[in-house]
């Protein structure tokens, strides 16, 4: 968690470095208040699979991805490559963030040790989107694809 937090305000320090325009025109000090507003919104990702015996976290922050393998030993912070970051925003686009705590799992193997059990929040705008306990390795059809994405990306980095 502290590392989420350190990796957080790093990235708004070096966010907030670069959002100051310069007037072009002399435009008035509202007008150029107003194009200080980013248009962009703040999202990331965190997977989480554990059992009695393992633990893996992947948390993926825009330009960053952090992989632990042992509970409270977060591992060492990695460059995810932009075209990485693109194609996880494209596979989030279709899924309403909102319905993410009410998708149902396809099965319940976790529940007695059969499966990893496995989470994914996801934080948008400082607002935290969590789904129900799932099996590791059979997420729901819904986020099939995202916790593919992030898988593969996590294993790339290994």
């Amino acid at each position: 968690m502290k590392l989420i937090s350190l990796f957080l305000c790093c990235l708004m320090t070096v966010k907030s470095c670069g959002t100051v325009h310069p007037s072009k025109s002399g435009d008035s000090l509202a007008e150029s208040e107003a194009s200080q507003v980013p248009s962009e919104t703040m999202i990331t990702f965190e997977y989480t699979a554990t059992t009695r015996g393992s633990y893996q976290k992947i948390s993926v922050i825009e330009n960053m991805v952090v992989v632990s393998k042992k509970r409270g030993k977060p591992g060492s912070p990695v460059v995810l490559e932009a075209s990485e970051w693109k194609k996880l925003l494209s596979i989030l686009e279709p899924i309403p963030l909102k319905d993410l705590n009410t998708i149902k799992a396809p099965s319940q193997d976790f529940a007695f040790d059969g499966a990893a059990k496995a989470t994914l929040k996801i934080t948008s705008n400082e607002k935290t989107y969590e789904t129900p306990p799932f099996d590791h390795g059979n997420p729901p059809k819904e986020l099939e694809t995202l916790v593919k994405e992030l898988l593969s990306i996590s294993e790339n980095i290994e």
